[in-house]
């Protein structure tokens, strides 16, 4: 039996919660402190803030906040005392969105999920910020896999839910004012993709690159690859448990009906470019 973590990641709004249903029907157990999406809470707490790319960079710092992620996730291994001061002291960081008794209550549910009993079932994650951190979580963890859910570019440029351009945009964009708009969300999209890109050249047959468009329109071509990169054996009973849930949302295609002169020419090649080829693969 297979036992490689997954996680999955994407641009906010991009349909994580399908994919995260699917590995629920197939058996994958996950973190118990979840929102409504089903999003790991406790990831917003150790990994979503600019700051994670300095412990990224030095490496240490990193894989300290993953082992506390995975003591989380396989119980029985209470947290130390250090780490459950950097706990205290991520909740106390100003956040973007989580105001402090918020990320205080994810630190709490953390360490309750540490000391519990052990797990031994195959765990996943989701969270759609984790695509930043994936890149260090592969190398740390040679053998996690990792689910990047993508929907179309420019119909994202456009939705409401623009969180994530907020909280990273301004960093990863160079721009320290960076005004939230259609153009700037289309550039975020671009840059994320550009490095998920490289990212899935770097580890062939560890990342794989979904689109929530298609699996909209044909989930018995998408399921069936999700499934086999993940080595869970797909049957028809839990591809039609996968199938039940899908639904395309009328956002779909919503970029048709707007003024596209206003994007960079090349982010829009390039969204047009990607979609079309990870839809082939």
């Amino acid at each position: 039996m297979n036992t490689d973590p997954v996680i999955i990641g994407g641009v906010g709004g991009s349909g994580t919660r399908l994919f995260a249903e699917s590995f629920m029907s197939a058996g994958l157990r996950t973190m118990r402190d979840l929102n409504k999406p089903s999003d790991a809470m406790s990831c917003a707490l150790l990994f979503k803030r600019p700051s994670v790319f300095k412990d990224m960079e030095a490496g240490e710092p990193f894989e300290r906040l993953w082992l506390i992620l995975e003591s989380a996730l396989e119980g029985g291994r209470p947290l130390s005392k250090d780490d459950r001061i950097l706990l205290k002291r991520l909740a106390l960081q100003p956040r973007l969105g989580h105001p402090p008794a918020w990320l205080k209550t994810r630190a709490r549910k953390l360490k309750r999920e540490a000391r519990q009993r052990p797990m031994s079932d195959r765990w996943f994650i989701k969270e759609p910020n984790l695509h930043w951190v994936a890149p260090s979580a592969l190398e740390y963890r040679p053998n996690l896999r990792f689910v990047m859910a993508v929907r179309h570019g420019v119909d994202m440029a456009f939705s409401r839910n623009q969180q994530q351009v907020n909280v990273w945009g301004p960093t990863v964009l160079k721009e320290p004012g960076l005004e939230i708009n259609p153009t700037a969300s289309l550039r975020y999209w671009c840059l994320v993709h550009r490095r998920i890109d490289e990212l899935q050249k770097k580890h062939p047959d560890r990342v794989l690159i979904v689109s929530f468009d298609q699996l909209c329109h044909d989930p018995g071509s998408v399921f069936p690859r999700l499934f086999e990169f993940a080595q869970i054996d797909s049957t028809r009973e839990l591809m039609d448990r996968a199938s039940a849930g899908v639904k395309a949302p009328s956002s779909i295609g919503r970029h048709l009906n707007e003024d596209l002169s206003v994007f960079d020419p090349d982010d829009l090649a390039f969204v047009d470019s990607f979609m079309a080829t990870i839809e082939m693969s």
